[in-house]
């Protein structure tokens, strides 16, 4: 096997070239799956107190893990820049606050600025962000993103369609999921890619 890809063969069918830039992103993926945990488990609680806001009054509990999640994430990006000698010289900090506020900024469009979205369909639209991030994530790990893209968007059309006052249990649960699951798989895929 390490002939194939020395002489840039194929190997089962995929070029070594292919096969060894796929691995290389699984590789640069690995320490991002914290933040797939991170989220996951966040959208998973987030679904449950939903659910048993119903006979319970725990909605209150949604700006909590919302808040709690943004803190682990951001404990998880000072400890790795902490960590990281070659973090200093790049702008992470800058760039994560970019992205806060763009974040920030389309909530701000999409619930009160002109789109106005009613926030009864606010599950769905998360749910089709994840699908483009799943999908924008099978442009470099492969078909695995891509089929949790198209997982989900199936997921969030049935739902969207015949099952809209279930959105923010089954997107959010089922979402959350299959970023546990997908950090998951990050982490056993390079572990087994070190063991080698």
């Amino acid at each position: 096997m390490k002939q194939a890809n020395a002489a840039g063969g194929s190997i089962g069918g995929i070029s070594a070239d292919k096969l060894s830039a796929e691995t290389q992103a699984w590789r640069a993926a690995a320490p991002y799956s914290a933040y797939l945990y991170i989220w996951g488990l966040a959208w998973m609680a987030s679904a449950i107190v939903t659910f048993v806001g119903q006979w319970r009054n725990w909605e209150l509990l949604q700006p909590v893990l919302f808040l709690l999640a943004l803190a682990l994430t951001g404990a998880v990006l000072l400890r790795r820049r902490r960590t990281s000698a070659e973090r200093a010289a790049q702008n992470g900090f800058r760039g994560a606050l970019f992205v806060a506020a763009a974040a920030v900024a389309v909530v701000w469009l999409l619930t009160r600025g002109p789109v106005g979205i009613a926030p009864f369909y606010w599950p769905a639209l998360k749910g089709l962000a994840l699908t483009a991030a799943y999908i924008v994530l099978s442009q470099r790990l492969g078909w695995v993103p891509g089929a949790f893209g198209a997982w989900m968007l199936a997921l969030t059309i049935t739902v969207g369609w015949m099952y809209l006052g279930y959105a923010p249990v089954l997107i959010g649960g089922f979402g959350g999921l299959s970023m546990v699951t997908l950090g998951a798989m990050i982490r056993m895929r390079n572990k087994g890619m070190n063991a080698e």
